[in-house]
């Protein structure tokens, strides 16, 4: 049993490192390794409805869950991270504890909705759409699990942060 000692332990070794290395991983910055970057500091949770041109991602949305405790920062860095991968900004909405981020590159718009959970921070949910641009349904319908009310074009576009919550 002493011959094999020395593959049994590097065996181990090679597992122990594996799990180590999984366990401390961040989160990708792209999504499914395309030219779509994640949410800044958040975990994604599910990825569905995935669309395919070769290797371009069409369509996809990502859930994602974390701790928001600099909403400022979050989407400021989520910001940085589209314009880096050449995602220029359409618009930044922000109404009660929901931001809403607008992009567009190529023939894509990307739609990322960060919320504040004021009672769990560190359960904080965002959502990142994209859809061909040519996808009427894209700029209308919220995602689901988020409470979301759009502003009309009247209302006015907050460049920072998230606003303060309508006076009823």
């Amino acid at each position: 049993m002493r011959p094999f000692a020395p593959i049994i332990a590097t065996l181990v070794q090679v597992v122990a490192s594996t799990f180590f290395q999984v366990g401390c991983s961040s989160p990708p910055e792209m999504v499914l390794e395309s030219d779509i970057p994640n949410v800044q500091g958040l975990e994604p949770i599910i990825t569905r409805d995935i669309q395919r041109s070769g290797e371009q991602v069409d369509a996809v949305e990502v859930l994602y869950r974390g701790d928001i405790t600099a909403t400022q920062k979050n989407v400021q860095a989520t910001r940085d991270r589209f314009d880096d991968a050449g995602w220029s900004l359409i618009s930044q909405q922000a109404r009660g504890n929901t931001t809403v981020l607008n992009f567009a590159k190529d023939t894509r718009t990307a739609r990322v909705e960060i919320a504040l959970n004021q009672i769990e921070p560190m359960m904080s949910p965002a959502v990142l759409q994209v859809r061909p641009a040519t996808d009427a349904t894209f700029s209308t319908a919220p995602s689901a699990g988020i409470p979301l009310v759009l502003p009309t074009t009247s209302q006015s576009v907050l460049l920072e942060g998230f606003a303060p919550p309508p006076t009823k």
